[in-house]
Order: C-alpha cells, then structure tokens, then sequence
C-alpha cells in the first residue's frame, strides 16, 4: 500500500488568521527533488513492518501470534495520541529557518537506527524478553517516523503563495512514493532471502533499508532548511484546537472509513508471507513479485482515479474504488498452490482499487478541513495532518494485530514448521475474504458522510 504521509500533498493550501503567505523566491527544482525524496523513507518505514514485521516474529523469532501482535499494536496505539501533539508542537516552533526543518532532521537522525534494531534483536533466552525489546524498538522506531513525516505532510502548503512552486514541490514527492513502496515491497523480501533467510536474511534487509532512509531523509531536511517559513507560528492562547477537529464532521467520517480500509488492508499485508508460504507453497520472493504486481496496478492506473473524479465526483469515485479493491482482495481466495497467474491478477485488481482510496480521500480533504469552523484548518495544519497520520497508523495495527488474534485463534504454530490442514485452510478466509468483508463495512461510514456532505469535493 502507498502510505497517506508519504503522499499527502500539501491540503492545508490556504490562508488563515496567522497572516496571509507573503511571497516567495522561487523553489529550483533540485531543492524540491532533494525535498521529494524523503517519500522514499516514508514509504519504506510504512510498508516494511506492515508486510514483513509479524513473520518474522512469529517464524524467525518464535514468538506466539497472539502475543506477537502487541508488538504490533501497542507503539501504533502509543502515537495515535503522540501523533497529533508533535503536530501541535510543530505548530509551535519557532526558528528563523523553518518551524518544521528541525522536527525534519531530528526524525532523520532517530529513524535509522531504531529501524535497524528493529529487525536485528540480540539472542536472548525467552521469547517474552525478544517480544519486549521488539516493541520497544517498533515504538522508538514509529514515533520517530512520525517526528519526521508529520512536518513532511505539511510543509508543501507553507513554502509559497505560488500555486505552481507548491506544486513543484508536491509532484516531486509524489513521484518518489512508488520508488519507497517498491523498495519495501519488492527490495525487502527479496534481500531477506539474499541473507539466507532467518535472523541473519532480516538483519540485513533491515540495514540496507535504514541506510537507504538515513540517506534521503537527510536530503530532504537539508532540502527543508532552505525553504522560508511564510506563516507564523499559532500562538498560544485560550483556544482549544481538538474542539474544532472534533466538531468538523465531514472531517471525521472521512477519517473513520480511511481508518476502516486501513484495518483491511493491513489485514492483508501482514498475512500475505503466510498465504504465500502455506496456500501457495511458493518460495519467499513471490511476496516481493505479488506486492510488486499490486504496485504496478496502483502506479499505473493513477491517471485513471483523476479521470474517474472529474467525470463522477470524488464521492462516487470513493465508493467505486473501494468496490474494486474488495473484489480484487476477494479472488485471491481462490488462489491454490502455484497459481501464479490467478494471484498476480487479483493483486493487480486490488492495486487499482488501493490506489483510488489513498487518492481520492486527499481530493476530499481539503474540503473535509475547510469545513472547521472559522479558519481553523488552516491555522492548525499540523493538527490535522497528526490525527490523519495517527489514524492511518492505528487501522494498520488493528489490521495487524487483528491478523495475529485469528491466525492464534486457528491454531497457528510459531517457528516456521508445518501447520495442521485445517489451520492452513482457514489462511485465505483470513487473508481475503475477511479484509474484503472489512473494505465492504467501510461503506457505512462512506455512505453516512455521502448522505450529510453530497457536495463535498465537487
């Protein structure tokens, strides 16, 4: 999947009671490229554990799914409240190069590292030790993720008055969401089986990986630090912001079916390395060639969503992609051993469909936030972008963790050995059919917000 907070294009474009934005120098492109590149990391840190992360709990590390979905889900629960306050406080600091550069380069300088012991822990002699000191380690790694990509998200509305030198700046860093995404989704698996495998094949997928995150989002800090800051800080005072993100309702059941599809698609990603190892019976590098084909029919297809928007609406549009995202995620229950064929054509549909729910809700933000009462959206950018963060993060654990409870409830043994029949034959309900029935419950929400705001999003 391709992470909100490495996509977000800069929706709190606007003016507000901190002053008008004043104008800009021009943004060159190699600033802006240099800018872009931190959706490489961003990406990266979003899809790696999604996909990879309770595998190697549970086959590598041994510890019980159960159990190894807190690791999962407790640092995701931790930042949906740390999320919004790094917001806030970004808001809030003051620097004559940038409020938001310094929360920029403090990510780049915490994620890397944290992100490398996250998949290297030491030997130790019980797996409830193993389990803790993973958690540890996903939480330091997720909050300093969320340090970096919270002041990402909202930057590109800040930069200029100029609607072409924000765009410079957005479309550079749209262009590089695919290249994280593939680098997570295709490069990880792929050089966990170059290692060997285990312990030693996860180690180095996760140094190489945090490397690579290290590099670009040093580059886009240092890129940040050049761009001027042409708002001012909000000030504090008596107003309560939380009052206006909770009385905004466009803005909340946007947000509520968002993080409903994000359990589903969660629920999907962490299972994908068990359906391919027990229902496909394939080798470990089908999990980077499926989540390369998904990929492809997101990137692809792109353009497609636009059209579809301009000719439907962005309401409709919604509505159909998520239609089409289940029913890809559907047919991969009719996937059997080394069908191939069938799998990379349902992956591909579910693409198309993952693509039209991550874009299409951004065309709808905008106006979900406009809908703050007075000029609230604009005044707390930072905010907003936290709370839609925290909630991208916290449906991804629920997914994650939901997918961990029912492979415990089957029955599911730790270790990587050999799995009795009936617990292998429940492994596609879990991996398609449930996430499918999930991506239907989104509607309900969906429908709530089409019926109270038909024209939101033109």
């Amino acid at each position: 999947m391709i992470s909100t907070a490495a996509c977000c294009a800069g929706w709190w474009d606007r003016t507000g009671p901190g002053g008008p934005l004043m104008s800009a120098s021009p943004i060159s492109h190699g600033r802006a490229l240099a800018y872009g590149t931190g959706s490489i990391a961003a990406a990266s840190f979003v899809v790696a554990p999604q996909l990879l992360l309770l595998f190697f709990l549970t086959e590598t590390l041994s510890v019980p799914p159960a159990w190894a979905g807190l690791a999962v889900l407790v640092p995701k629960v931790w930042e949906f409240l740390f999320d919004p306050a790094v917001g806030m406080l970004s808001d809030r600091t003051k620097r004559r190069s940038g409020r938001r550069w310094p929360w920029l380069l403090a990510g780049a300088l915490l994620l890397p590292p944290s992100f490398m012991v996250l998949f290297a822990p030491p030997v130790l002699e019980d797996w409830r030790l193993t389990l803790g000191f993973v958690t540890l380690a996903f939480l330091v790694s997720t909050s300093a993720y969320s340090i970096f990509a919270i002041p990402f998200v909202t930057l590109p509305g800040e930069v200029s008055d100029d609607h072409a030198q924000r765009t410079r700046v957005v479309a550079w860093r749209m262009a590089f969401v695919g290249v994280g995404v593939l680098a997570a989704g295709g490069l990880a698996p792929a050089l966990v089986q170059a290692g060997g495998g285990g312990r030693a094949g996860f180690a180095q997928m996760g140094v190489v990986l945090a490397l690579l995150c290290a590099a670009v989002m040093l580059l886009a800090a240092l890129a940040a630090r050049g761009f001027r800051q042409h708002r001012p800080p909000v000030a504090r005072g008596p107003e309560n912001p939380l009052r206006h993100l909770m009385a905004n309702r466009p803005y909340r059941w946007l947000w509520i079916t968002y993080v409903v599809q994000m359990v589903a698609i969660a629920v999907t990603a962490a299972l994908l390395p068990y359906a391919v190892q027990h229902v496909m019976k394939a080798p470990g590098e089908m999990v980077a060639v499926l989540f390369v084909s998904l990929t492809a029919g997101s990137i692809l297809t792109m353009p497609l969503w636009v059209r579809i928007r301009a000719r439907l609406g962005s309401l409709p549009a919604y509505l159909l992609a998520t239609l089409v995202c289940a029913s890809g995620t559907a047919t991969l229950y009719a996937v059997t051993a080394q069908d191939v064929v069938l799998a990379c054509i349902a992956t591909f549909l579910a693409g198309v469909g993952q693509v039209g729910q991550q874009l299409l809700p951004l065309t709808l933000l905008p106006a979900a936030t406009e809908a703050a009462e007075g000029d609230a959206g604009a005044r707390h950018a930072g905010l907003f972008a936290g709370v839609w963060v925290a909630g991208e993060k916290l449906g991804m654990a629920l997914g994650g963790a939901l997918a961990a409870m029912m492979l415990g409830v089957v029955g599911y043994v730790e270790g990587g050995g050999a799995q009795a029949a009936g617990t292998v034959s429940v492994i596609p309900v879990l991996f398609a059919l449930l996430p499918a029935a999930i991506l239907l419950f989104s509607l309900l929400p969906l429908r709530h917000l089409t019926r109270h705001s038909p024209g939101l999003g033109g």
